[in-house]
């Protein structure tokens, strides 16, 4: 079956959102709060988040990218985060994964980015592989977050 990638369209939301779900549970996560109203809002509206790139075949989602722009004080440039990357199992070792990240690799060029910079589950074996043999490396760095409640709380400390 032949396949393409495209930048992601306001209407491919809901393929988008499915996507993202799938993700979220092959990782062993709830579903996750995302809609397609989000991915309208934040992805097109007048204040874009984020770029999404869609592979697809016969009007079918087979996979997609999510990133945005980022910078780095280390290199003084700019560059992209790549927050998702996702194929579907059944659509894995065809190129589509590679030809997504080239995808955004050209995007991240096109912006004057320098580097293109992600995190990957440690338990994520065979994504860890993937990268690697598409020239990524490893880098020693743990990953910290906020998350809503220890958020909030930070942010108004009374």
């Amino acid at each position: 079956m032949p396949w393409i990638i495209r930048d992601a369209r306001a209407d491919d939301a809901p393929a988008i959102i499915a996507l993202v779900h799938r993700l979220n549970l092959d990782e062993g996560n709830p579903p996750g709060p995302m809609t397609a109203d989000d991915f309208r809002c934040l992805g097109f509206g007048a204040q874009q988040r984020f770029r999404t790139l869609l592979a697809e075949a016969e009007g079918r989602a087979l996979g997609y990218a999510l990133f945005y722009p980022s910078y780095d004080t280390d290199s003084a440039a700019k560059g992209c985060y790549l927050q998702d990357l996702y194929v579907l199992p059944e659509m894995r070792g065809r190129g589509i994964g590679r030809a997504l990240m080239a995808a955004v690799a050209r995007a991240c060029r096109a912006d004057g980015g320098r580097y293109l910079f992600w995190n990957a589950l440690e338990r994520n074996r065979a994504g860890r592989a993937f990268y690697r043999r598409i020239g990524a490396r490893e880098e020693p760095v743990v990953t910290m977050s906020l998350q809503p409640d220890a958020l909030q709380r930070l942010a108004d400390p009374a």
